[in-house]
């Protein structure tokens, strides 16, 4: 079987539907799920390119703006690792590109809707075992029908549930991307092509194999992937950084307020009071002054 790269890589994803607006208009009119007279016919790139150095960058977001026939704008993102604020840096993407679109003057007519889409590579929400597709809008609480504006939306999907469960939705070339995704580098050529009926998911597999044909796209997929490593590495230790950091101040608070309380009983030397709360002799000194000039 061929070496292939996984679309699951954002630097892949982001290099597989860049070169082919036709697979990426596929696959958002897969996802918006619209009924024929209202699919999309073309879309345009409007970030195609991917500059060497960026790879390595820390935090960097390797995301698809694109627009449609109807001039709709998209955020298309492969997203490979969690931030703690994940909803809060895609509600602001999303804002911007909705409000960079009026010039000063302009009539609010002009604005066209921004619909987010987004393949996560781990799980946002845990608690909704059964669900893998999210679609979020703005929609009174009350009265779900009544939609605000059709102007915002996010598609949210949940790509390591999918490998999990067995229900299917009823949208087969959607659910055909999503496997293609998830399991399109390990699976051979005549198995990929017994198994998707949509042509245009067949035609991303053909550029997925040109791709990891291609040496300098394989080097620069390795450094991406490294960063990407080095990325969670430095993320874990300041994490443990900062609990061992955390823990060690509790312990001293614990130590001061275990010492106060010696201190007010009266019963052990400063130096006793040391041995016992791990505290500096100087600081039992220092806190015993204190209680002192309190009381």
């Amino acid at each position: 079987m061929k070496f292939l790269l996984t679309p699951r890589l954002d630097f892949v994803f982001k290099k597989l539907f860049t070169q082919d607006t036709e697979i990426l208009t596929d696959l958002v009119n897969c996802v918006l799920d619209l009924p024929g007279d209202r699919r999309i016919l073309s879309v345009e790139v409007r970030n195609p390119a991917i500059l060497p150095e960026e790879l390595t960058k820390k935090f960097i977001i390797l995301d698809i703006r694109a627009t449609d026939d109807q001039n709709r704008h998209y955020d298309i993102e492969m997203q490979v690792r969690r931030y703690a604020s994940y909803s809060k840096r895609i509600l602001y993407y999303l804002s911007r590109m909705y409000s960079e679109q009026l010039e000063s003057g302009e009539d609010y007519e002009t604005l066209r809707p921004v619909i987010g889409i987004h393949f996560l590579d781990y799980t946002e929400f845990p608690k909704y075992e059964k669900t893998f597709h999210f679609r979020f809008e703005l929609r009174d609480r009350n009265h779900p029908a009544l939609r605000l504006t059709e102007d915002m939306c996010l598609h949210l999907f949940e790509l390591p549930k999918l490998r999990r469960m067995t229900e299917t939705c009823g949208n087969k070339n959607l659910l055909e991307w999503l496997h293609f995704f998830n399991h399109a580098h390990e699976e051979g050529d005549k198995k990929m092509r017994e198994h998707y009926t949509n042509p245009k998911v067949r035609k991303a597999f053909d550029v997925l194999e040109k791709l990891s044909a291609d040496d300098i796209t394989r080097q620069h997929a390795e450094m991406r992937e490294k960063a990407l490593k080095d990325e969670v590495s430095m993320l874990a230790a300041a994490e443990r950084k900062g609990m061992e950091k955390g823990v060690k101040e509790g312990m001293e608070k614990k130590g001061r307020e275990t010492a106060r309380s010696l201190i007010v009983m009266g019963k052990l030397s400063p130096d006793e009071i040391a041995q016992v709360t791990g505290l500096s002799l100087n600081e039992v000194r220092e806190l015993r002054e204190n209680e002192g000039t309190s009381h």
